[in-house]
């Protein structure tokens, strides 16, 4: 468990007056000690074997662990309560959770930031484009980013006015929109000399993006200082972006390859390596290079434009680039166009400490996300709203009747924004009151020597070493989504997909592993997430159940529904803040902060059932929105399993990431349990003329509650129904 470090002046900080007049949430609860230990319980046990159960339950109930625990409990409340009078907008999860982000020191990259895919653009008419674009074959590219670009600036406006509408759940309660502050200007600062994390740092006046294209920088404003977008339509910021991509083609013409080094590479080392070479850059005596990171740093968010092209049978290619770039390193000498040896993927056009849109040559788009201070829930909405209103405004353009999802404000656009003075270029746009603002692109130009060099090769050997560690597939099922699982299987969609991972796992490996699920916890303030716990004697009973001769579909499908329920119900109380886990990580932070030298460590966090529980060998997620088209992040353990998810109407997406471990076979078997789970089913609302399915009849049983179907065949690797025993 990493050392936790809690900074006094964090939870110490006056409110600002923004802050302040913003109506706050409950706070997050912190659960009575003896029902977290209850739950920890529950959730250990059907990981662990008879034996090793006892033991967990003996240690968890001794006097010594309680009266530990009950001083830590004590204290965190103590803790809760300070934080409630000198900083209301908390959580006494907030810090905690803040340094077991910041003070990770590996790379970010796969092991950190997730990755979002949005749908295609329907109303750009890619062959026409293509065929006839203005940009001629960035013309896809151009205008999918500026219409995207656009839209986020309208959803900025709304945070900084205060007037973005408040996320809500079912019965009209509000979430806590803490997190929208985080957003946009903010980006992880790596440690300074002396110092043992990174930062989370925020410049709330930022008012300039960063654009990347083959590894180059380049920024100008996009707000005025009133906070007012100083593009208001996508023809405006088309030419910015062109001129860009004609800028760096002019460079690399030339050779100029000076000026051509990608320094956005530094952010996929660890963060003591990054963290060195900044302070390298900080003493060094010419100042261009941290004027630099110091622009970077503040900017609003950077825009990735990427030089490839991803076709349809490219989706897991593209889900990589997304998650962490690609790596390309031509080494053949006939095929070769540049030099030999020389990386040219798209892991080197990136930014990884900050907010990113990526999109590709034919217009794919994404974002690629810095975790600390936001969770998927948050860039779920910046997802939904600006892919709602990109989409929207070809419909105003035919019509002005097309309401605006983003309320329309008034404000000055006459007010000066000042930046350091870089090498100027490009179209000036037709903003006459904006003048004193930078709305022509700059360049980022730098100071190269040396050591510089040097450590740009090693952090680009490092990332590629690691990209190339990793392997990644996507599932798209197309034959049912949430409606025929609400309506034919009578379960959660969720849950029932947490049960399809389940089969699959059994399947492929005979055993039960830990299985992680974020429920949001924004009810309350800054609330964060909790830990859903997937693994449960009802999805055992259920997963079991298909491998057994013995069981027949009814009793099959009764199984499926209850541990659907039970999941459904922990899904609940995680939601409530009535969880395991963070209430225990917070103790084990609240004894590493204030009594490591004085009392010792509860028996429960030397138990091994506490790193059992902590080793998520399936880590998910579900982040459902029909304008998602993927949604991805790496496994977080060596031997693990990523899964992220879309849930829609009649469709299912999954992207699946592991260290090469058999990662399609997985897939696939996933594939073969939805279908599995809709044999079962089919009798039920189709005829056998209707199913797609073909059945296959159990020769030694004449009831027809045993017909197994091909899937089942193939679930079980072309054998028969076999039992196994395994511990759990």
């Amino acid at each position: 468990m990493t050392d936790k470090k809690i900074h006094p002046t964090a939870v110490t900080a006056a409110l600002t007056p923004d802050t302040a007049s913003k109506p706050l949430n409950e706070r997050l609860p912190i659960p009575p000690l003896e029902d977290t230990l209850q739950r920890f319980l529950a959730r250990i046990e059907p990981l662990q074997d008879e034996k090793q159960n006892r033991k967990t339950k003996k240690i968890v109930n001794s006097v010594e662990n309680i009266d530990l625990l009950k001083t830590l409990h004590e204290k965190l409340l103590q803790y809760d309560t300070n934080l409630a009078n000198l900083k209301p907008e908390s959580s006494f999860i907030e810090q905690f959770w803040y340094d077991s982000y910041l003070e990770y020191d590996a790379s970010v990259v796969l092991n950190v930031n997730p990755f979002f895919q949005l749908q295609d653009d329907p109303t750009i008419t890619k062959e026409e484009i293509l065929e006839n674009g203005p940009y001629g074959c960035h013309t896809l590219q151009i205008k999918r980013t500026s219409k995207l670009v656009i839209s986020i600036l309208k959803f900025i406006k709304q945070i900084r006015h205060n007037t973005l509408k408040p996320d809500l759940v079912r019965g009209g309660k509000s979430l806590s929109m803490d997190q929208y502050d985080k957003l946009f200007g903010s980006s992880r600062i790596p440690p300074g000399p002396g110092e043992q994390t990174c930062h989370l740092q925020t410049d709330t006046t930022s008012h300039h993006v960063i654009i990347m294209y083959k590894s180059q920088f380049y920024w100008f404003d996009v707000l005025d200082v009133n906070n007012e977008p100083i593009f208001e339509t996508s023809d405006e910021l088309e030419w910015n972006l062109y001129s860009i991509i004609m800028d760096v083609e002019k460079h690399k013409h030339h050779d100029e390859e000076e000026n051509l080094l990608p320094f956005g590479v530094f952010t996929t080392e660890s963060r003591r390596v990054w963290s060195n070479i900044r302070d390298y850059i900080f003493h060094a005596n010419d100042s261009t290079n941290w004027k630099n990171l110091k622009i970077i740093d503040s900017a609003l968010f950077v825009i990735c434009l990427d030089d490839v092209i991803f076709g349809a049978e490219d989706n897991d290619e593209l889900a990589k680039s997304m998650l962490c770039g690609t790596s390309k390193i031509e080494l053949d000498q006939q095929k070769s166009t540049v030099p030999l040896n020389i990386q040219s993927g798209t892991c080197l056009n990136r930014w990884y400490d900050k907010l990113q849109l990526i999109v590709t040559k034919n217009g794919k788009a994404g974002f690629n996300f810095e975790h600390t201070g936001i969770d998927g829930h948050t860039v779920l909405r910046l997802a939904t709203d600006i892919y709602t209103d990109s989409i929207l405004s070809f419909a105003r353009e035919i019509t002005k009747d097309v309401p605006d999802i983003f309320e329309a404000q008034m404000g000055s656009n006459n007010n000066k924004h000042h930046h350091h003075n870089q090498k100027q270029f490009g179209v000036e746009t037709k903003t006459p009151n904006k003048a004193n603002l930078i709305t022509i692109p700059r360049t980022l130009e730098w100071k190269i020597d040396k050591f510089l060099l040097s450590s740009l090769h090693f952090a680009e050997t490092r990332i590629s070493d690691l990209i190339s560690q990793y392997e990644f597939v996507t599932l798209d099922f197309e034959k049912f989504g949430s409606f025929h699982i609400k309506s034919v299987f009578k379960c959660s969609p969720d849950a029932f997909v947490q049960q399809i991972f389940q089969i699959a796992y059994y399947a492929l490996y005979g055993k039960f592993e830990t299985t992680y699920e974020p429920a949001m916890t924004k009810l309350f303030q800054n609330g964060r997430t909790e830990a859903i716990r997937s693994v449960t004697p009802f999805s055992k009973r259920f997963v079991k159940s298909l491998f057994d001769k013995n069981a027949t579909d009814e009793q099959r499908k009764q199984f499926l529904q209850e541990s659907c329920k039970e999941h459904s119900k922990i899904t609940r109380e995680c939601s409530m803040g009535l969880g395991q886990d963070r209430h225990l990580y917070a103790l084990y932070c609240v004894w590493n902060e204030w009594y490591k030298d004085t009392l010792p460590l509860p028996p429960i966090f030397k138990d091994r059932s506490w790193t059992l529980l902590n080793t998520n060998v399936l880590s998910t997620s579900n982040c459902g929105n029909p304008c998602l088209k993927n949604f991805g992040f790496g496994p977080v353990t060596a031997n693990g399993f990523g899964i992220g998810y879309v849930i829609r109407d009649n469709s299912i997406s999954i992207v699946v990431s592991s260290r090469h471990r058999q990662t399609k076979r997985f897939a696939s078997l996933m594939e073969k349990s939805f279908l599995e789970i809709d044999h079962i089913f089919s009798k039920d609302y189709k005829t056998d003329q209707d199913n797609y399915l073909m059945g296959m009849h159990n020769k030694n049983d004449g009831n027809l509650t045993h017909n197994k179907s091909e899937d089942l065949k193939y679930l079980l690797s072309g054998y028969d129904y076999f039992d196994v025993s395994v511990s759990g």
